[in-house]
């Protein structure tokens, strides 16, 4: 995996708008080349709202083989209606990566099949291109899910894409189809078992890679499961990893809890069994830095002094764990603890 080490001035050269409530921005740097990238990758936009600084990190869009680095956003949450209400072309940008996992280079196979929903399309687009252009008789399945026609990100480019290699078979699952467009979509609904055994009959040969909302790939994984596909053959993006339930459990006067001990200012804040230091902080009042939010980037780094349980250790060296650097986001605590960052 690439670790968060690089970051970078780009700047805006263009914009476009995909659908209603998202859009795409392409970047390159001032001076010399862009960083190697590997389709399917990740990068953090830093930005400034109110005078505080912001960060989240976006799945590139932009192929290896472009010119520019592309992220295509979906106008949701602070940062991303942010930066749709205020990055124009021209406009300068701090952003760190790449980063991830979560690609055909590193889990490579013969035979994919993608499948997405939403704004999950955009490792897919990256990664469909590139694989493309590497072998253009790759036999790949295509299966992204939306609200409408009118949702799909990149529709139209994927439709060409398809028609022009004879290996690509994609399809669109739709929730909502007006009678005039029905002949056109035809799969409408939610994704089902039976949608996945007849769009992809070969589905226990082929490794799936999977990408879109939480409660989505939840629902397509316990699917793949139940038809008998190896967890082997299964990769999901990172984003997203849902925290335990109770982090977001209200707390009860007298209920089960811990105490975060901050070591420079020496506050207190109480946090819960299963809530994440990163949730407990941010709840506090305070501010951390952290963009990836699914323990992927390490941009949350900090160190701990007591018992706790990292749900991810990515971008952490064995000298990291041995010293209690923990990523906030994707980290529980035991008992009481002491955080420095």
């Amino acid at each position: 995996m690439t670790s968060l080490t690089l970051t970078l001035t780009l700047r805006c050269i263009g914009r476009r708008v995909d659908t209603h409530d998202v859009a795409s921005w392409q970047f390159v740097p001032q001076t010399g080349s862009l960083p190697a990238v590997l389709a399917g990758q990740c990068v953090t936009l830093h930005t400034e709202i109110d005078g505080k600084p912001h960060c989240r990190a976006y799945t590139l869009s932009s192929s290896p083989r472009d010119p520019f680095w592309q992220v295509t956003i979906k106008d949701v949450g602070l940062v991303s209606h942010h930066l749709h209400q205020t990055l124009q072309v021209g406009d300068e940008i701090r952003v760190d990566g790449p980063f991830g996992d979560f690609n055909l280079t590193a889990l490579p196979c013969e035979r994919p099949l993608l499948l997405s929903a939403g704004s999950g399309i955009t490792p897919m687009w990256a990664m469909l291109r590139d694989e493309l252009a590497k072998r253009p008789d790759a036999d790949i399945r295509f299966i992204h899910s939306a609200r409408s026609p009118e949702e799909v990100i990149f529709a139209a480019e994927l439709a060409a894409l398809a028609a022009t290699h004879s290996g690509v078979r994609h399809a669109l699952v739709l929730e909502k189809v007006g009678e005039e467009a029905s002949a056109a979509y035809p799969w409408v609904g939610r994704l089902t078992p039976e949608m996945l055994k007849e769009l992809a009959p070969d589905l226990l040969s082929r490794h799936v890679y999977l990408c879109g909302p939480a409660p989505y790939m939840e629902a397509a994984s316990t699917m793949l499961a139940a038809l008998g596909l190896p967890a082997g053959q299964l990769h999901q993006e990172s984003f997203g990893l849902p925290e335990a339930t109770s982090s977001t459990a209200p707390f009860e006067a007298g209920g089960d809890h811990f105490w975060l001990t901050l070591k420079k200012s020496g506050k207190k804040v109480k946090i819960l069994p299963g809530q994440t230091l990163l949730a407990a902080l941010e709840g506090a009042g305070e501010t951390m830095m952290a963009a990836c939010r699914a323990g992927v980037c390490g941009a949350c780094r900090c160190t701990t002094e007591g018992e706790i349980e990292r749900q991810s250790v990515m971008t952490l060296s064995p000298q990291d764990l041995e010293s209690g650097v923990a990523l906030a986001c994707s980290c529980t605590v035991r008992g009481d603890v002491c955080v420095d960052y």
